[in-house]
């Protein structure tokens, strides 16, 4: 039977400033910020960054079956995508993930908008994606961590619904496969997850590679 979903409560993750100034569009080499405008910049990211509960789960599933359009679970459901399917060829099984940071970053976003302050709702927006993301950096190398003990890896490169050919509609196999609703996430009719700032993605495990010695 396939274990159930492991489940972080907290996910001790560290504002990533980089990310966000880039996703800003902030260039060291051609952006020019006064002394006043940075540091008013660098209090409304860590505002924002405090508004952020990341959470998180990820879950184990075996390969039963695969071919170069599509990769079969355990439990019957169907990945379909021909990249996905290309990157899991040396895969036995998957770790399907998910990540929040949960509703509050967006319901202040949407009330800066609301007031007019679109600048302040560009950073919570930014602020948030990066956030999810980072949690989701941190459970793929926690797993990454556990499957060294076993003399498996991951692969290099993980997928999230919607991303190339690998259609968004895969998202409720997510939601219904790690429980997400335990997360307090809820999924709409055209398969976008509710709060808004929430990262799902799949990668493969495989056998790491055997450390050969000559005799």
């Amino acid at each position: 039977m396939t274990p159930p979903a492991t489940f972080f409560r907290s996910i001790p993750i560290e504002v990533p400033l980089k990310m966000i100034l880039t996703r800003l569009g902030y260039s060291s080499r051609k952006t020019v910020l006064t002394a006043s405008q940075r540091d008013t910049l660098e209090q409304t990211i860590g505002d924002s960054f405090a508004l952020c509960e990341a959470q998180g789960c990820w879950r184990r599933v075996a390969i039963v079956e695969k071919n170069e359009d599509e990769v079969v679970l355990a439990e019957g459901q169907v990945l379909k995508s021909r990249s996905l399917a290309k990157l899991l060829s040396h895969s036995n099984a998957v770790v399907l993930m998910a990540t929040t940071v949960g509703p509050a970053i967006v319901e202040a976003a949407a009330d800066a908008v609301a007031r007019g302050d679109g600048a302040t709702a560009v950073i919570l927006d930014a602020v948030g994606g990066q956030s999810a993301d980072a949690a989701m950096n941190w459970i793929n190398e926690f797993v990454r961590g556990q499957l060294s003990r076993s003399a498996e890896r991951l692969t290099g490169q993980r997928f999230s619904p919607g991303y190339g050919d690998f259609s968004l509609d895969n998202q409720k196999l997510f939601f219904d496969l790690l429980e997400l609703e335990r997360l307090g996430l809820t999924l709409t009719s055209r398969a976008m997850l509710v709060p808004e700032k929430s990262v799902t993605a799949v990668a493969g495990i495989e056998p790491a590679l055997s450390m050969e010695t000559t005799p």
